[in-house]
Parts: structure tokens; sequence; C-alpha cells
């Protein structure tokens, strides 16, 4: 049995650090300290690492092989990749609660609440994709229009708009671990994440920055891998290399943002 970690307000009877079985010295932890706790604990429990290579190590057969291997590779990465994140924070959330959880309990966590993971990351893909398409069907029509009075229009809707896409990839940040650590519906998960991620806090902007350099270095990796000659880094073998090396460095980067999320998510719930 995994423990779970609600909000205060979600939670039935006492719910202080003494009863929920939570050091003090999680909760008192700056995101600089966190970061650097990440790290250890990753060194630590080294299957969380190891977990998060597999992946990569997929993810390059996929890039090496044929075209079917490479659709089949893509879809395991799709429905592996919340597993792995669930199986990290699990882990994670167990040694701040002073439970250490085995790797076997931790999967099979991980498992049960990976279609509800899905399930969430679809309802934020799905706000996602909305706003990029409004956006785009509003980009044509500035594009296309002769009125300085609509372009201008369109302009000011196009930065709102881009305004909402940052807020709702940032609020819903911290829903997986909402889902896993917490055990709510995709929901209550999504409700919970928004309520805990806030603007005025610089852990938010280094959340920002871990999901930016994260994406960038994933879409560096794709660029260098489609574009041929590969004007990028030269040589197909040397465009080999790069892939392989700046995915292992993409999915080990995903471990220590997962076990950070996780971090600020139980800290989150603690306040």
């Amino acid at each position: 049995m995994v423990e779970r970690v609600k909000h205060r307000d979600d939670v039935d009877g006492c719910a202080c650090l003494e009863c929920r079985g939570v050091r003090s010295i999680a909760t008192r932890r700056g995101i600089g300290d966190v970061l650097l706790w990440s790290v250890g604990f990753l060194r630590d429990r080294q299957s969380i690492p190891l977990v998060f290579l597999a992946l990569g190590v997929v993810q390059f057969a996929g890039y090496v092989g044929p075209l079917g291997l490479e659709l089949a590779t893509s879809g395991l990465v799709f429905f592996a990749a919340p597993l792995a994140r669930g199986y990290a924070v699990t882990i994670v959330s167990g040694e701040i609660t002073g439970h250490r959880y085995t790797p076997r309990r931790a999967a099979g966590h991980a498992l049960r609440r990976t279609p509800a993971v899905i399930a969430t990351m679809m309802f934020v893909g799905v706000a996602t994709m909305g706003l990029v398409f409004v956006g785009t069907i509003l980009g044509i029509v500035v594009v296309l229009s002769d009125s300085a009075l609509l372009t201008g229009a369109g302009i000011v809707a196009l930065l709102v708009l881009f305004v909402l896409l940052i807020v709702v990839l940032v609020k819903f940040i911290l829903a997986a671990e909402a889902v896993v650590v917490g055990g709510y519906g995709p929901i209550a998960a999504l409700r919970v994440s928004w309520g805990l991620v806030s603007f005025r806090r610089r852990t938010t902007i280094v959340l920002v920055s871990m999901v930016v350099a994260i994406a960038t270095a994933f879409a560096m990796t794709e660029i260098s891998a489609t574009l041929e000659p590969y004007p990028i880094v030269g040589a197909e073998m040397t465009a080999t290399v790069v892939f392989g090396g700046s995915t292992a460095l993409t999915y080990l980067s995903s471990a220590v943002s997962a076990a950070v999320f996780c971090h600020l998510y139980v800290q989150g719930v603690l306040e």
C-alpha cells in the first residue's frame, strides 16, 4: 500500500506533519536545496535514472531502425513515459514521507495510476491544442487582413492567447504528481495543481525554466535527427552520436525534473 499525500483540505482527521510522518526539514527546503536533494537522491536510488535511460534507449533504437520500428517505439514511449514518471514520484514521495518503497511496489502503484495520468495529460493537451488552433486561425486572419484595426486587434488577441497558453502549461504542471502521489482523479488533480502553482513565487520561475530547457533539448534532438543532410551537426554518423547523447541527457533531465516536481507537490500540499 502506497501512502497518499493529499491536500490538507482533502484529509480526514489530523493533517499535521507528525501524523503524516513527514520530516519538517522536507517542508523547509528552498528550490535550490530541492534541486540538490533530488540529484543526490537519484544517485542513491539508481533505478529511477535507469528507467528513464531505458526509455531513451528505446527512442534511440527507433531512430536507427526502420520506419516500422520507429513508429512502434514512439507508441511505446508515449505510454511508458507516464509510467516512468509515476515510478519516480512514488519513490520520491515515499522518501519524503518516511516510507522506503521497493521498486516492485513503486512500479505496481505507478502502473495502476498510469491511466489516470494519461487522461490528465490528455485534458491538458486538448486545452493546449485548442488554444494553439485558435491562435493559428487568428494568425491567418492577421496576415491576410488589410484593416489596421483588425490587424491590431488580432495581435492583441494573439498575445492574450499566448499568455493563456503559458498559464495552462504552468498551472497544471503538478497534475501528474497529484494523480500519483495524492491519488486524485484527473479533474481533481488539475484543480489541486492549479491551486498549488502561483506565479508570485520564485519556484514557478524555476519550474518554467526546467520545462523550457527539457522541451528545447528535445526539440534540438529531433531537429538534429531529421534535417538532412544534417546541416547542424555534420555527417550522418555525427548526427547519430549527437542524437544518442542528447537523448540520454534529455531523459536524465526528465528524471531530475520528476523528483523536483514531486518534492514541490508534497511541499505545496503540506503548507
